[in-house]
């Protein structure tokens, strides 16, 4: 597999928000520009590690319970939450890794805004 060159930015102005963080809840929208951040740097282990933490994060707003109890609860494929978590153990990754671990994380929060979580405090 060829690994492309990590994206550098053309300009110095203000960046816009990518996919991930445009779709994060509030409270979980620093983990989503910190992942994306990473995957712009080529820097795949940050992005899988944020990604897992921000999964962790944000399927704690479907309350109490499992995981797995939580991903039923919102809907979230199970199968992808079971490979994201065997990815935060691996030594090497790459950047269709980390680019599946965003997909997650894009995947949760889609779940979360469907059912209005987390609610306005």
């Amino acid at each position: 597999r060829v690994e492309p060159a990590p994206i550098i930015a053309a300009s110095a102005g203000p960046r816009l928000l990518g996919p991930t963080s445009a779709l994060a809840p509030g409270d979980l929208f620093d983990h989503a520009r910190a992942a994306e951040a990473a995957f712009s740097a080529g820097d795949y282990t940050t992005c899988v590690t944020a990604c897992t933490d921000a999964v962790r994060r944000a399927m704690a707003f479907a309350g109490e319970g499992t995981l797995a109890q939580q991903a039923f609860l919102l809907h979230v494929d199970g199968a992808d939450l079971l490979r994201l978590q065997g990815l935060s153990t691996m030594p090497h990754l790459r950047v269709d890794d980390a680019a599946f671990s965003l997909y997650v994380l894009m995947q949760v929060f889609v779940r979360l805004n469907a059912v209005g979580l987390p609610t306005a405090g």
